[in-house]
């Protein structure tokens, strides 16, 4: 009988391990697969905000002004990019000369 006790506890504790490892697992894989989704949402949000701010940028280089609230709100874009979302730098050298440009005084 203490044989047969002996087995049946010995094969509980055994499922419960394997239950609780599996689970873990599960939860391991579920974390990365989300976080992997949200790594890449992020580096795409990067990149559009990239975008905007180099086109915007460019912009007002081209035209040689830009008005203080267009000026305000790339700070702002640049910030979020920057900051925000671990942005590389690839902006800092357009924010520069954009902040270089004369101000637009006839569209305040």
């Amino acid at each position: 009988m203490e044989v047969i006790l002996s087995i049946i506890g010995g094969s509980c504790g055994a499922a419960l391990v394997t239950g609780a490892v599996t689970l873990v697992q599960f939860l391991i894989n579920r974390r990365d697969k989300h976080s992997g989704k949200a790594d890449v949402q992020n580096k795409a949000l990067r990149y559009i905000m990239l975008y905007i701010i180099q086109e915007r940028a460019k912009q007002h280089i081209k035209e040689r002004m830009i008005s203080l609230d267009d000026r305000r709100s790339l700070h702002h874009w640049h910030d979020l990019y920057h900051n925000g979302l671990g942005g590389n730098g690839d902006a800092d050298a357009l924010m520069e000369q954009v902040d270089h440009l004369p101000l637009d005084t006839e569209h305040f």
